[in-house]
């Protein structure tokens, strides 16, 4: 029995023969990233790659990267470096893909406006625009550098970022991996970005169910986990 082959049940589960449209591996990335159990990522690029031409190898790896790179301002760097090192280490080199999206456009006129706008458009779904305009003036108020950090850096240059992962799939590694965090209030809040990004209740599930299985299967705490059926969604997005 493979430390992995619990995942399987979730390929099957989520039902999605295109690989590059499916979302079990790169949610498992982050969850075993955040669960601090990297080793496993080469054997997951393994799993989601067997049997595919070396074109779709790369665009495999490219969204494992990606999700992993986003799941760095949840997880930390070091954990981050953990997880895409070994990944680095198990792609042989006329395998590596190397688009990378933000540093091909970030001198790209008029970019930085799109940065900007798209930041605070994530931000607003996720949390509702009231709600995120609170946070954004609470944030600034008390502390000019962590706005700058949190609510403008992340958002605009990495997590709304949407060349590779759409933001519905970026929530949903977001929701597993803080499944897998043992961070109960940020799982909860995620989770319902997660529908106002369009997810349906079933893919919340998903996230949710396959972070805890995740955590059980690697010993991680989740305790205070608010199940997806017992959150209240807002009626506009369900």
């Amino acid at each position: 029995m493979g430390a992995l082959d619990f995942l399987s049940d979730f390929r099957r589960r989520e039902g999605e023969d295109d690989i590059l449209k499916a979302t079990w591996y790169i949610a498992a990335a982050t969850g075993l990233a955040a669960a601090n159990q990297s080793a496993h990522i080469p054997k997951l690029y393994e799993l989601a790659t067997h049997g595919l031409s070396l074109a779709d190898r790369k665009m495999v790896q490219r969204r494992l990267k990606e999700a992993l790179l986003k799941g760095t301002v949840l997880y930390g760097v070091p954990r981050a470096a953990q997880a895409l090192g070994p990944l680095y280490r198990a792609v042989p080199d006329d395998e590596v893909d190397l688009y990378s999206p933000r540093t091909e456009k970030f001198a790209s006129e008029g970019e930085a406006a799109k940065r900007v706008e798209r930041g605070r458009k994530y931000f607003d779904i996720t949390w509702t625009p009231g709600p995120a305009q609170e946070v954004r003036d609470r944030s600034f108020k008390n502390h000019p550098d962590c706005y700058l950090l949190n609510l403008e850096t992340i958002y605009q240059l990495w997590i709304s970022e949407d060349a590779i992962l759409s933001n519905l799939e970026t929530q949903m590694c977001t929701t597993t991996l803080l499944t897998c965090l043992d961070s109960p209030i940020q799982a909860l809040w995620h989770t319902r970005g997660l529908i106002r990004h369009g997810a349906s209740l079933e893919q919340a599930r998903f996230a949710q169910e396959l972070g805890l299985a995740i955590a059980k299967q690697f010993g991680c705490k989740t305790a205070g986990i608010t199940m997806v059926d017992e959150i209240v969604f807002d009626e506009t997005y369900t």
